[in-house]
């Protein structure tokens, strides 16, 4: 057994594992040199190198400081704004353009997380960059506060809501006797003070000039009032108007302007043609709380502006459009050294729809020139015949078509320029001055109660009608059977006691014209036929009669804020009058009633849709929207309706028509009241003058209102014109506005003469109440009528 053993410690017998072992761990690193010299594993071990290498960066940066520069720089990818739709254009019948929209480049500011110190210091650097361009630098604090001089812009209430406002300053009322200073939390009422508290909200750096300070703290004002929104990525108007020349080298310093956007607007724009139909077509302005509480659901915003009047105001949620969105981003705090990733996702704005009129802005301009010229014409006669007297100031005319109820044109002045409302929002003085004649604002307080521009008096002014009336009486008398088309004689008697009240003649006060059949009675517009007619008639049969001609009536008009007017009655009697007695209704009531006097008050729409009646046999619906067309030719809304038959015998129409024509020719015994300025004008025409009182006269030295209405051709009508001249004084005088408009609708040239003429100041014959009304004959004893 010893000498089988060897020196390494093994037995003979183990030496041939020993020997096989060997051969074994050669043949396994064999093996393994083959397999490292397998291209298939080289390539392998490549791939996995790569991938430990962008796994280990992308670990380096989650947790580095560069990342977070790149998700600072490309937090814009979720932030967005609002693209803001172009509203839709308005056109008149013919397709001019009458409100459109003008593209400007805007500035936007968005948060950029910078210090008040650097934030500060690009305002300023803005301020002065929008003044060597000529932008317009938005600030809502201009509605307020001033430095030149120092001074609140609002009144002293406004003010304090302003600085009140929870949402805003969120200052305090003060207790009596408590000094306030910039650094407290009460309200300044002294300008200075605000100033500095001003300066010490926005962190401004005191070594800085006043002008310096101010021109910081109107764009940092425009942030503050927006801040919630603005801290949470909605970005904030600084400037408007801005020339490409700016925004190009804003863009290219990007870097050093942190948080600027630039962006497309519009801003809507009148033509001269719209200045002329201003009180239709409207104007817009910055939508207001209650607005935007009801408009909210349809994705308005407190930014939005909106339509404030007439068709703007009526079709706001077809012109608006439909805002887009757009995503954004910015250079960050770290200057040059970040990130900038611009995105083009977000939706499109899509442009309002398109709103023709019925508006003929030919025929518009006439009436408002012919209008101005008779109130022009008017003031220098006054002044050559020093009467004393207040002569005409103010008026409004409708003209429309008989058969369909389109409105041709509708007018009212004084007027003013929807312009001034844009331009006013965007800081423009002399706009801003033309906003406070039209509301009437300090020095122009008094001025505009009585020129009312903003007010559509053709729609929302009611006047007693006067004799314009007088066909309601007549077709009263007619349908009830009082008077026949053969049998309609009246005499006038003058002066005659009505009720206890005396009434005489205008023309013949001491006789009376003596017996009138209608024709003569519409044609001389005589007072005392229609009172005997009225009283006989009753004035049930009248009211009902004022009421199926559309009188008193709303017209259903496609406009905001028409009024209904109000028709005489026992029940309208009844209402406006508290004591039994007053609320009785007697004979003279009926008498004052049948001639468009007593409580009878219409608007100036309301006669004209009523003489088109006449014309037709038909009540029309107006209307001065023809149709609405989306961008993609979608027509969206047509604005005609049908028409509603009077029921009304067709010979008593006949009769009064026949009437009306008297007016322009006379009868074989009298002339007409628009003999003198009608009856050479080529076209027949069926028309009543008017001359309302308005109880006013003597009080306040002014004359009456002058009323007319016609409609044209007298066989085959086509249109219908109603217009007031507010103390115009007599309504024959006022056909030659209407003669103006009947000219240019049917092409009928004007010689000058025939363009210049107005009627004599004191007409020949007339159509006004005149009536004695003494105090002592009102006694109390008059019995009531069944009139």
């Amino acid at each position: 057994m010893a000498n089988n053993l060897k020196d390494d410690g093994m037995y003979v017998f183990d030496e041939d594992k020993r020997d096989q072992q060997k051969i074994n761990d050669d043949s396994l690193f064999r093996r393994v040199i083959a397999f490292l010299s397998n291209r298939y594993f080289v390539l392998a071990f490549i791939f996995c190198v790569f991938g430990v290498i962008i796994l280990y960066m992308t670990a380096a940066l989650q947790f580095s400081g560069y990342q977070k520069t790149i998700s600072a720089s490309s937090s814009g990818l979720q932030k967005m704004y609002t693209v803001n739709a172009p509203r839709g254009d308005i056109l008149d019948n013919n397709g001019v353009v009458l409100a459109t929209n003008e593209e400007v480049n805007s500035l936007l500011i968005s948060n950029a997380g910078m210090s008040d110190e650097d934030l500060n210091d690009m305002c300023l650097k803005l301020s002065y960059l929008f003044d060597e361009y000529n932008c317009i630098s938005v600030s809502g604090l201009d509605n307020y506060y001033s430095i030149d001089p120092f001074e609140f812009t609002a009144s002293e209430e406004k003010i304090r809501l302003w600085q009140t406002n929870r949402n805003l300053f969120n200052l305090e009322e003060c207790a009596q006797g408590i000094i306030v200073t910039y650094t407290d939390n009460y309200v300044k009422t002294d300008p200075q003070v605000f100033f500095l508290y001003l300066r010490y909200l926005f962190n401004i750096d005191p070594a800085l000039s006043e002008d310096e300070a101010f021109r910081i703290i109107r764009i940092r004002y425009q942030i503050f009032q927006d801040l919630w929104a603005f801290q949470n990525g909605t970005p904030v108007q600084i400037a408007t108007d801005v020339p490409d020349e700016l925004i190009r080298y804003l863009n290219e310093q990007n870097y050093s302007y942190m948080g600027l956007i630039s962006v497309k607007d519009y801003r809507r724009v009148y033509t001269p043609q719209a200045q002329l139909s201003c009180h239709v077509v409207g104007y817009v302005g910055s939508i207001s709380q209650k607005s935007l509480e009801d408009l909210s659901k349809f994705g308005y915003q407190a930014t939005d502006i909106v339509g404030q009047s007439g068709v703007e105001s009526q079709m706001e949620r077809y012109l608006h459009g439909q805002a887009g969105t757009a995503t954004y981003s910015t250079w960050t705090e770290d200057g040059t050294d970040s990130m900038y990733f611009p995105y083009t996702y977000g939706e499109n704005a899509v442009a309002g729809a398109t709103v023709t009129l019925t508006i003929d802005s030919n025929l518009q301009k006439v009436g408002i020139e012919a209008l101005k010229q008779f109130i022009e014409d008017a003031k220098i006669n006054e002044e050559r015949e020093q009467t004393g007297y207040k002569t005409a100031n103010a008026g409004a005319f409708v003209v429309m078509n008989c058969n369909t109820g389109a409105v041709l044109a509708m007018g009212s002045y004084p007027n003013y320029d929807p312009n001034d409302f844009v331009l006013a929002m965007s800081g423009d003085k002399q706009a801003e001055a033309q906003l406070k004649y039209y509301l009437g604002i300090g020095e122009y307080e008094e001025i505009t109660s009585e020129d009312m521009p903003l007010w559509n008096r053709a729609i929302m002014s009611q006047y007693a009608p006067g004799s314009t009336f007088k066909m309601c009486t007549a077709l009263a008398g007619l349908e009830s059977g009082t008077i026949t088309p053969n049998s309609s004689w009246y005499k006038c008697e003058s002066p005659i006691d009505i009720g206890g009240w005396t009434f005489k003649c205008l023309e013949y006060p001491d006789t009376g014209h003596g017996a009138l059949d209608l024709n003569s009675a519409i044609a001389t517009s005589c007072n005392i036929y229609f009172m005997r007619l009225g009283v006989d008639t009753g004035i049930d049969n009248i009211d009902k009669m004022g009421e199926k001609l559309g009188l008193g009536e709303l017209t259903g008009i496609d406009l905001p804020g028409e009024e209904d007017g109000v028709r005489a009655s026992r029940e309208t009697k009844r209402l406006l009058h508290e004591s039994e007695y007053d609320r009785t209704w007697f004979p003279a009531d009926t008498a004052q009633s049948a001639i468009g006097q007593f409580d009878n008050c219409f608007t100036i729409l309301q006669l004209c849709r009523y003489t088109s009646a006449i014309a037709t046999g038909e009540l029309v619906t107006p209307y001065v929207i023809d149709s609405v067309v989306a961008p993609d030719g979608t027509i969206l809304y047509q604005g005609q309706k049908p028409a509603m038959p009077l029921d009304i015998d067709e010979d008593n129409l006949d009769a009064v028509r026949f009437a009306m024509r008297c007016v322009v020719t006379g009868t074989n015994s009298w002339p007409g009241t628009a003999q003198d300025l009608l009856s050479d004008f080529p076209i027949s025409i069926c028309c009543k003058t008017g001359t309302a009182e308005t109880g006013f006269e003597d009080i306040r030295m002014e004359y009456s209102n002058g009323l007319f209405v016609c409609y044209a051709p007298a066989d085959n009508p086509e249109i219908a014109i109603a217009l007031v001249v507010e103390r115009g004084e007599w309504g024959n005088s006022t056909s030659i506005i209407a003669k103006k408009l009947l000219a240019a609708y049917f092409g009928v040239p004007l010689s000058k003469k025939q363009d210049d003429l107005l009627s004599e100041t004191y007409p020949v014959i007339g159509d006004h109440l005149d009536m004695a009304l003494p105090e002592e004959r009102f006694t109390g004893d008059e019995e009531p009528s069944e009139a």
